[in-house]
């Protein structure tokens, strides 16, 4: 595996041959754009937002490539296919952004957020978005919205039901990173890092007992053959970003751009839409693969909210929690 420069000069000479597999046809298109999951119009959001932002494009002329599945690499991959203008338009996942963004850390801060419609607010106030980018500059992305993914998260468990903080200390679950970690341990189970592509597998061998997702991603990724129970903690949003590539929207004619812009309202209106449509029937998905979602009372919820937020000192350094927690303050209702 090649590290450092060498990967970059490797996506560098290789750009034009990943590209290639954007689509069977052989034009070099306009738009090079990439899904990380599959153009799924029942559980996944992101295409959701791809396609009507897609579509009013290609009604107006503008030619595009599209890839699905990851097929352009790793997220850190297609990451820096997007800084170096290779990759256009990109599904990333919210490492990704945060990796450069220390301020969009605040969209990843457990019962931050009363609802999706708070969080919406956030992503949508200009000054929020400006700050990040500011930050998302050094890298050559630019964050142009976040796609929803279904409802807020909550704690999927193989064998063992949670319905409070007590039924944590037997459970082992599955941590994407050491945030991840620091609000499994919060809540008193223990922590493993898997790879997302490797969760089916831990899960079957029990290597994890469950993990922190959003109701849709046992439909979405064929989990439901492991999980048991979702318990419907409401811990974040579950989300997954639109980053452009600056280079990319810097060559843009002022007509192009506003096409763009006009394109991604479309998108935003779609995922949006689909998103209230998904939260009424996301608990009934589950039922219908003989996953039992539990609620929990409203005593129960605020033991593991007070647990996790008593966790954000180890998120990151307590300037930015303060910072994090008055953004959110300025867009609650």
């Amino acid at each position: 595996m090649m590290l450092g420069i060498d990967r970059r000069m490797f996506l560098m000479g290789a750009g034009g041959s990943f590209l290639a597999a954007c689509s069977g046809e052989q034009s070099a298109g306009r738009l090079r754009t990439c899904l990380a999951g599959g153009a799924n119009p029942d559980a996944n959001g992101v295409w959701i937002w791809m396609e009507a932002c897609l579509n009013l494009l290609r009604q107006n002329g503008m030619d595009f490539l599209l890839s699905t599945n990851a097929a352009l690499g790793r997220e850190e991959d297609r990451s820096e296919l997007v800084g170096l203008g290779l990759l256009h338009l990109n599904d990333a996942g919210i490492s990704e952004v945060t990796a450069f963004s220390d301020i969009y850390l605040t969209a990843q801060l457990p019962f931050l957020f009363d609802d999706l419609a708070h969080f919406d607010r956030l992503i949508s106030d200009p000054e929020f978005l400006q700050d990040v980018n500011e930050e998302l500059g050094r890298a050559g992305l630019v964050l142009i919205d976040a796609a929803f993914l279904g409802g807020m998260s909550g704690i999927f468990t193989t064998r063992q039901p949670v319905h409070s903080l007590e039924d944590m200390r037997r459970l082992r679950l599955r941590a994407m990173d050491r945030r991840d970690l620091v609000l499994i341990r919060a809540f008193g189970a223990e922590g493993v890092q898997v790879a997302w592509e490797e969760t089916a597998q831990a899960l079957q061998t029990g290597i994890a007992d469950g993990y922190l997702n959003p109701p849709l991603a046992p439909v979405l990724f064929g989990h439901g053959t492991y999980l048991r129970y979702f318990t419907d903690l409401r811990i974040a949003p579950a989300h997954r970003l639109i980053v452009a590539s600056a280079r990319w929207l810097e060559r843009l004619t002022s007509n192009e751009r506003a096409l763009l812009e006009k394109a991604f309202r479309a998108g935003h209106r779609a995922n949006r839409a689909w998103t209230v449509e998904r939260q009424s029937n996301d608990l009934e998905s589950l039922a219908s693969m003989g996953i039992e979602a539990i609620v929990p009372g409203a005593e129960d919820r605020e033991q593991f909210k007070t647990r996790a937020r008593a966790a954000y000192p180890e998120y990151a350094p307590a300037g930015l929690i303060r910072k994090a927690e008055a953004l959110a303050g300025k867009v609650a209702e």
